[in-house]
């Protein structure tokens, strides 16, 4: 290694799908919307709304094919991404914005569908939250697939069947599915992206190892290049030579042979060696992602985001759009509990028909609970779609962002009105519906001992819980490295929040992400934790890492943990103990994968 020229680049971003691939670039164009304003008369606006109108039941049909095809490719469980794309297209307030901008403001189509991405564009740009901001890839996918069928030109397949690396700034899903389709393609890079956008969800449900948000990838290759995509690490390396790549190819084979291996896990029961059992459900925003979490081993879902239902349009949906999902999710659950977390919106996670104002501090203004409360007929509206799908008797009720307990009395009273406005229309639900709240906020871990008395169950949102409780923003790369998860303080402040739960005799689960890490969730487990959630493609790995080990011993490590002053302290004294006692464990850490 040593002779080895260091004449080659790596490059780090953020691994969206994991796995190794090494192969050849294809660089595809960067999308982009240029038109110039021209005034057009009355009559000929007239006939720009038709040729709209055409282009928009061409792009119908081109999209219902590509869910077609996305279907017989990866399962119609993932072809959900192109129906919330027909639901764009069908958007009243999208379509009033184009027509308005055609006939009032006299502009011809290209220009109209310029203006409402700019629109759009800009507001995306004010969110920080990161699965909201990927939704703006939606509505650019279904804008530039409309704005291209304006002048319509048939696609072909490209002749070219060698297999390659798709280098682009941004693969927007339709993109991604035609080019994934072809079956050609060996790994993704792009300047932009994330984990939780449509275009990482295909790659990982077809295994194609993927890394987003490398900022300029574009700009350091060029065709022919060659490139090793590590899908596991966030990393690509360009032009590396023979070493490197014999280096990965171990790498990839290693990886190849744990996964192999994590799929026999998922069908194992949830035991650890002596006996204590536990339980691994999933973190999701689609009802049509069950299936998919149930493959990889999930007893239920454990956070349903349901944000996504005010995503996949630009208006605010009424009580059966939101019923239509959450009697979906509860069906295809069954009999697994489906815990649904009311809508988590406002703040830093702000859409634009939500009209909330600006605010000076956005992460501690109105956000969650706060803004459903202000909103009480909204809120209703969520409340009673969610009580009249929780007929089929596995669906519990989860609020968000919780810091006092007159919230919560705030919130029984509205569900106790919705309640007898059902039943004055001799409408069924589940009477009993559990009530839980998250505890994501400092001030309701401090009174989690009295929150307990009045829920059925807690779910701890540990990310922003650690956020809030060590002032870190774990996204500032400035100050990330103070976001500790093993913080002494930290555990502490979780010890009491699980004893506090089980002093009162009700549920404690964990959904943030020190569930999907092998090291965190087993000091969860030794601090009385029973209960994980998590993205899907985790829980193999914490089943492995948490049936490897004996309860008993992992409570004693934990205890004499917590005795220690530091975060690294503690962090090497439960490494070394787990290895010493379980040296399987903490096996698979050797081969990361995405986090």
């Amino acid at each position: 290694m040593n002779n080895v020229k260091l004449d080659y680049s790596r490059v780090r971003g953020t691994g969206v799908s994991p796995g190794i691939a090494y192969g050849e670039v294809l660089l595809t164009e960067k999308v982009d919307f240029s038109s110039k304003k021209e005034s057009i008369t009355k009559n000929r606006a007239i006939k720009e709304w038709e040729r709209l109108q055409k282009a928009s039941e061409q792009t119908k049909k081109q999209l219902e094919q590509i869910k077609k095809e996305v279907g017989n490719m990866i399962g119609e469980d993932h072809s959900f991404i192109f129906e919330a794309h027909l639901m764009i297209l069908k958007d009243k307030a999208l379509l009033l914005a184009l027509e308005k901008l055609i006939k009032h403001d006299l502009c011809k189509a290209e220009w109209a569908i310029s203006q409402v991405y700019d629109r759009y564009n800009k507001i995306f740009e004010t969110i920080t939250d990161e699965y909201l901001k990927q939704r703006k890839s939606d509505i650019s996918d279904v804008l530039l697939r409309l704005y291209r069928n304006l002048i319509p030109q048939k696609r072909k397949k490209t002749d070219d069947k060698k297999d390659k690396i798709i280098v682009a700034h941004d693969l927007l899903p339709s993109e991604a599915a035609f080019r994934l389709n072809q079956g050609n393609v060996l790994a993704i890079a792009l300047d932009m992206g994330g984990a939780t956008s449509h275009t990482a969800i295909l790659a990982r449900s077809l295994n194609i190892p993927a890394v987003m948000g490398l900022r300029n990838i574009t700009q350091k290759v060029k065709n022919g290049d060659y490139l090793i995509v590590d899908g596991s690490d966030g990393e690509v390396i360009i032009d590396p030579p023979f070493a490197i790549q014999r280096e990965f190819a171990d790498k990839r084979d290693k990886y190849d042979n744990y996964r192999k291996e994590l799929q026999k896990t998922a069908k194992l029961k949830a035991f650890t060696l002596d006996g204590v059992e536990f339980s691994l459900m999933a973190n999701i925003e689609l009802s049509q992602e069950v299936k998919g979490a149930f493959s990889l081993g999930a007893k239920g879902i454990g956070l349903f985001r349901s944000e996504f239902i005010y995503l996949q349009r630009t208006d605010l949906p009424d009580e059966e759009d939101h019923f239509k999902v959450y009697s979906r999710l509860a069906e295809d659950a069954a009999p697994f509990p489906v815990y649904i977390r009311t809508v988590d919106i406002g703040g830093e996670k702000n859409l634009p028909q939500m009209k909330i104002e600006k605010e000076p501090n956005p992460a501690l203004g109105l956000r969650a609970i706060r803004l459903s409360l202000r909103d009480r007929e909204m809120f209703k509206i969520q409340l009673r779609a969610i009580l009249r799908a929780s007929v089929q008797g596995n669906i519990r009720l989860l609020i968000p962002m919780i810091t006092e307990l007159e919230e919560i009395e705030e919130v029984k009273l509205l569900l106790k009105e919705v309640k007898e406005e059902l039943q004055s229309k001799n409408i069924l639900f589940d009477e009993n519906i559990p009530l839980g709240v998250m505890i994501e906020v400092p001030a309701a871990a401090a009174v989690s001992d009295r929150l307990a008395k009045e829920v059925d169950y807690f779910s701890i949102g540990t990310n922003d819980l650690i956020q809030y409780y060590l002032a870190v923003d774990r996204t500032n790369e400035l100050v990330s490295h103070l976001f500790k998860p093993l913080h002494p303080s930290v555990l502490r402040l979780l010890r009491f929040i699980v004893k506090s739960a089980h002093k009162e005799g009700i549920e404690v689960s964990v959904c943030g992400e020190m569930s999907a890490d092998p090291l965190a969730a087993l000091v969860l487990m030794g601090l009385g934790v029973r209960r994980f959630s998590m993205n899907p493609i985790f829980i193999p790995r914490i089943k492995r890492a948490l049936r490897s080990v004996e309860c008993q011993n992992i409570e004693k490590i934990v205890r004499k943990a917590m005795t220690f002053k530091t975060a690294h302290e503690i962090e090497e004294y439960v490494i070394e103990k787990i290895l010493f006692k379980h040296p399987t464990a903490l096996l698979m850490q050797e081969v990361p994968l995405i986090m």
